[in-house]
């Protein structure tokens, strides 16, 4: 009986040990788990922390670049304003330049056209001019006429001071409204070659629109002595005359 409650007493003290045992292995395995868990519980919040602090750094950053963008888009929005003032006053000036151009060019043209219209009319009075000539005048009146005339340039030609003309022409181009005779021809270059020490051979030209008297050219020296000359003189006297 004492053997029996003696094996009882062991194996309640055998199951005792084994209970403790087995407590400690899981206190043990328990608490390194805890530990475990604070740990990553400690490596966890410091990964928090960082993704926190990386996300306050971010927000940071977006609003310094935010405030500098805007910054940058009110420096060139007034940088704009200022260029397109400066180009709204340069075309304002274009534009005054060219419209004072097309009125320059207006007035010129409009005065072009006045001065077309005078030298038209002119030319027209000339004609009219000589076509009265043609009418009234014989056609052996106005070969005297033409004679008169030719003689008229003649002396005052021969009564000219031409030291200081220089000549300088291979021929005398001899414009007339009738056909000249040899004698005024001989007279004509003799003149001519007294007057400005040249010796030129004569190139007689037809030209009615004289209506009478006689052109002379050598080179770019021009002599006239025409009625048609006459005619502009006094119609150019006569427009001074009437202001």
């Amino acid at each position: 009986m004492a053997t029996f409650f003696y094996l009882v007493l062991m194996q309640v003290a055998v199951c005792v040990a084994i209970i403790a045992v087995i407590r400690q292995v899981l206190l043990r395995d328990t608490m390194k788990a805890v530990g475990k868990l604070r740990e990553e519980e400690s490596e966890l919040a410091k990964k928090e922390d960082a993704v926190r602090k990386r996300i306050e750094d971010n927000e940071a950053e977006f609003r310094q670049k935010s405030a500098e963008a805007q910054e940058a888009l009110v420096r060139s929005r007034e940088a704009m304003e200022k260029e397109i003032g400066r180009n709204r006053e340069i075309m304002l000036d274009e534009a005054k330049k060219e419209r004072d151009r097309i009125v320059d060019e207006a007035n010129r043209s409009k005065d072009k056209m006045r001065q077309d219209l005078v030298r038209e009319a002119d030319r027209k009075a000339l004609e009219y001019a000589g076509r009265v000539y043609e009418l009234v005048f014989s056609e052996d009146l106005g070969r005297k006429l033409d004679q008169a005339f030719l003689d008229e340039l003649l002396a005052a030609l021969d009564e000219m001071d031409a030291s200081s003309i220089t000549v300088s022409a291979d021929t005398l181009e001899v414009q007339c409204a009738h056909g000249l005779d040899q004698p005024h021809k001989d007279r004509i270059r003799d003149l001519v070659a007294k007057k400005f020490d040249v010796t030129l051979a004569i190139q007689e030209k037809l030209a009615p629109e004289l209506i009478a008297g006689v052109r002379l050219k050598l080179g770019s020296l021009e002599i006239d002595g025409s009625l048609a000359n006459r005619f502009r003189e006094a119609a150019e006297e006569l427009k001074k005359e009437n202001g």
